[in-house]
């Protein structure tokens, strides 16, 4: 190869890599400026439906498509949606910026969660809960259809009263901090003075729900309310 020869594929060597470079720093650039407005669009979503910051919400805005160029926008690009699609989960978000008439829409996934105490595995009727067979997830707030609980503390030492396989929320309807047949302690009193004694719960009793029982001295049959596991109390 004659050096005129040498130099004209050296020329065009230089020139394919300087090529393939701009287009790779083109591509990176684009794939930052995505990222960017995907962030964005996420921030305004959250914006707009927690704007005291006092809620739980997942937020995932879905990725631009590759081939969208995104222009520089001196303005800065403004995010708007309407009221109709902020009311449902999957959100429809314009994107737009004024000084070049250039918008997108762009598709953001938006869930209120909350946390929900869960099993940890499958369970029989009589099973005391326990910090073995529990822990606590977030789940959508939609999917839930009855009470739940959001902390571990709150079921600890209720028990079951019909089977529930595992990952199932722990309802209130579904367990007996007081069960049927259970001994409990009957306590009756005042701040300043308090009378103990034993008793038969004749009824299944949540916290805070009144229900019968018998004391076992007596034999006499008295309402009172769960207070915590094995214990009732009756107002005087």
């Amino acid at each position: 190869m004659n050096k005129l020869h040498y130099y004209q594929a050296l020329v065009v060597l230089l020139l394919s890599t300087s090529c393939i470079y701009s287009s790779l720093t083109a591509a990176n650039e684009n794939n930052l400026t995505s990222a960017s407005l995907v962030s964005q669009a996420e921030q305004f979503i959250l914006n707009e439906l927690d704007p005291q910051g006092d809620k739980d919400i997942e937020i995932t805005a879905m990725p631009i498509d590759e081939r969208v160029h995104i222009p520089a926008c001196e303005s800065g690009i403004t995010f708007s949606a309407s009221q109709e699609s902020l009311s449902q989960s999957n959100i429809s978000v314009k994107a737009e910026c004024q000084n070049s008439d250039w918008y997108v829409f762009m598709l953001v996934k938006a869930i209120e969660i909350q946390p929900v105490v869960v099993m940890s595995s499958a369970v029989s009727p009589g099973t005391l809960l326990t910090d073995n067979n529990v822990h606590v997830i977030y789940m959508d707030k939609k999917r839930l259809r009855s009470s739940t609980f959001a902390d571990i503390e709150q079921v600890i030492g209720a028990r079951i009263k019909r089977r529930v396989s595992s990952g199932r929320p722990v309802e209130s309807k579904n367990l007996c901090y007081v069960c049927k047949g259970d001994r409990v302690v009957i306590s009756a009193g005042t701040e300043t003075m308090q009378v103990k004694t034993s008793g038969i719960a004749l009824e299944d009793g949540n916290m805070g729900e009144t229900i019968l029982v018998e004391n076992r001295r007596s034999s006499k049959k008295v309402y009172a309310k769960v207070a915590s596991t094995g214990r009732v109390e009756i107002a005087i």
